[in-house]
């Protein structure tokens, strides 16, 4: 049995677009919101079977693909964030630099240039790198469908996302396409909210609700490129908050010191008291600004 699993942000789905084309995705796949990272959890795999990952922290995974990988389970791992202790038998495909997202990585390994790895590239924030600007819309707004608390938030499951990017083959056909539509529209509703909550010091913080833990990604971006400084967006969730940071390097690693996790040049803490957010903004300051 082929079992794949994969971010449901835009480089997760981007990957996989560009694998359905030109291997196809026959088998079972796994997915969620974009902060579902530990999908190996939900795969019953058993001696024989093949797993494909994509977009997802081997860090986060490691217990599991560990077990999976030591009952004869055949795994190859598609990446960009920091992956943790290598694994003996697992077969991976990680690259950490800051200019490149997992997409690529895809790309790279399949030897075959395609347009989606460059609205993966717009998707994850790293619009400087892509070849082709025109593009960006369509990376902000796949991986804004990524962001939520659940699938409930989302306007479409990732899933069908996926299928609808297939069926159309190209960006360029997708951005014609209703789905597209759909999304854009639910955007531009979402991101007005943010006129009411504006960056002081660096620092946005958003309520606990359906737009704002959709726009947070999208916004987290946008913020960074306006002027290059750190930035921080904390949502709302009760006592905590769930932290979402950019800077330009080594943010994955920051955000591990909090029990976090991520990338090069993005990254979040799932829970963060609300009495230590100052102590945080310190550390931010003192990690990019000194």
């Amino acid at each position: 049995m082929q079992w794949f699993a994969y971010n449901g942000d835009a480089d997760g789905i981007c990957s996989m677009v560009q694998w359905a084309l030109a291997k196809g995705i026959a088998g079972n796949r796994i997915t969620g919101v974009k902060r579902d990272i530990e999908l190996l959890k939900k795969i019953d795999a058993k001696k024989g079977d093949s797993i494909i990952a994509m977009d997802i922290s081997l860090a986060r995974n490691h217990v599991e693909a560990a077990k999976l990988n030591s009952i004869g389970v055949e795994i190859s791992w598609f990446d960009h964030h920091l992956p943790g202790e290598p694994i003996d038998g697992i077969v991976t495909n990680v690259d950490t630099s800051s200019n490149v997202c997992t997409a690529v990585v895809v790309q790279k390994y399949l030897r075959i240039e395609s347009d989606w790895a460059q609205v993966a590239l717009h998707g994850d924030g790293l619009g400087q790198f892509a070849k082709n600007g025109d593009l960006a819309e369509l990376g902000e707004l796949l991986n804004y469908n990524g962001y939520g608390a659940d699938l409930t938030d989302l306007h479409f499951h990732p899933d069908d996302l996926l299928l609808s990017c297939i069926e159309a083959k190209t960006p360029q056909k997708f951005i014609v396409s209703d789905v597209f539509k759909i999304l854009k529209d639910g955007f531009e509703k979402d991101i007005l909210h943010t006129l009411n909550h504006p960056s002081k010091n660096n620092l946005t913080i958003l309520p606990d609700e359906p737009w704002a833990r959709r726009v947070v990604g999208v916004l987290a971006h946008r913020l960074i490129k306006a002027n290059g400084s750190p930035k921080v967006i904390a949502l709302t969730k009760g006592v905590s908050f769930q932290i979402s940071i950019r800077a330009n390097d080594g943010v994955g690693e920051f955000c591990q010191n909090y029990g976090g996790g991520g990338r090069a040049t993005a990254g979040g803490i799932d829970l963060f008291p609300k009495n230590q957010i100052k102590a945080l903004m310190n550390a931010v300051n003192t990690r990019w600004n000194d």
